[in-house]
């Protein structure tokens, strides 16, 4: 099958900043360690490959088969119905919202509430009802009012997700294009991304329907903020520092960096450089702001400050990469950041990528 993806993250303040790169020396980098002397590591658990295929086995093997997904099938139009997925569906969207927490060192118990599940149906049967994609789609003319009222409230508090052709398993890839954000609509925030790897994130919805030419549409619930023992970090890279697999990551797909706003002030975009170097053959790359151009690929950089998942994040992709193999290498370093208490900070970390399957 050939799935198209579509999605989208609410915004609640939209402001676009995008990138392209150029080769930086060791001695740029040595010099900029020097001005910023207090290295950051992000805080979190560092995952090994052993660890990584593990979990891969674990959460990431949905079934293929072709039964009937709903308990109770929705329907989209005339008796407008949110109907219901069956647990195993929706267990097999959270078990992908946990992989990719886990990868990312993040705690990795997410769960889903039945009443979130519920808002999430009323929102899916929203979209599939007149295909239209949005997270402010209009009323239908025989949709009753108190349901488009609950297919809204979900719309316009969610990740929503599009795909043409019903043989995938559509919730678990709703998860990955979440976590691949990097279309060109999405590239300048990765809304999507950060609301999953939010540190606080307990408990979410997941709902899906079926529209017209084989269209179907899921809603995932994902602004919840419930967890109780607060979660004790610096920053929330992706990809993660240590092992990190090849089967999530392409070279079309940014790298960012969550900030923690209780450690680290706002940053701002002039101040901020991203060094990276491939170890396998000392590619070195420079990003900053002369690298705004949002591209479907090559490179790109951008300080988002918005309030999407936890806070600041920094958007970034090198240029020139045909592939991530098992095997490389690659070395963050970003200067240019503060700490609250005003001093300087770098943030520096290793990404080894490894096969989650082998």
């Amino acid at each position: 099958m050939n799935l198209k993806r579509i999605s989208f993250a609410i915004a609640f303040t939209l402001t676009i900043c995008p990138l392209s790169g150029y080769t930086a020396s060791p001695q740029a980098i040595a010099a900029a360690a020097v001005a910023t002397p207090s290295t950051v590591s992000s805080g979190l658990p560092v995952h090994t490959a052993l660890e990584i295929a593990a979990q891969w086995k674990k959460l990431m093997q949905p079934s293929l088969d072709d039964d009937q997904p709903y308990v109770v099938v929705p329907q989209a139009s005339g008796t407008y119905s949110p109907g219901s997925l069956k647990t195993s569906r929706i267990q097999e969207g959270v078990n992908a919202v946990n992989f990719y927490r886990f990868l990312s060192g993040l705690p990795y118990d997410i769960v889903s509430s039945s009443v979130l599940n519920t808002q999430a149906q009323y929102g899916s049967v929203l979209l599939a009802s007149e295909g239209n994609f949005s997270h402010k789609p209009p009323k239908p003319a025989e949709m009753p009012q108190a349901f488009y009222d609950k297919g809204l409230a979900s719309t316009s508090s969610a990740n929503i997700y599009a795909s043409f052709g019903y043989d995938d398993p559509i919730i678990p890839r709703s998860i990955d294009a979440y976590m691949e954000d990097s279309d060109k609509g999405n590239l300048p925030v990765l809304g999507h991304r950060r609301w999953l790897l939010n540190p606080q994130l307990q408990n979410i919805g997941i709902g899906m329907a079926e529209g017209a030419e084989d269209w179907t549409y899921s809603a995932l619930q994902v602004f919840d903020q419930s967890r109780k023992k607060k979660v004790d970090y610096n920053y929330v890279a992706y990809p993660a520092q240590g092992a990190f697999p090849t089967e999530v990551f392409a070279p079309s797909y940014a790298w960012s960096i969550s900030l923690n706003m209780q450690k680290f002030k706002k940053p701002v975009d002039k101040n901020v450089t991203v060094y990276m170097k491939r170890l396998s053959d000392n590619k070195m790359w420079s990003l900053g702001l002369k690298n705004r151009k949002v591209t479907e690929t090559g490179a790109y950089f951008n300080v988002e400050n918005n309030g999407y998942g936890s806070g600041s994040a920094l958007i970034f992709r090198p240029d020139g990469v045909k592939e991530y193999k098992a095997g490389d290498r690659y070395t963050v370093t970003v200067t240019g950041l503060q700490g609250i208490d005003g001093k300087s900070r770098i943030v520096s970390y290793n990404v080894n990528f490894v096969s989650a399957a082998k």
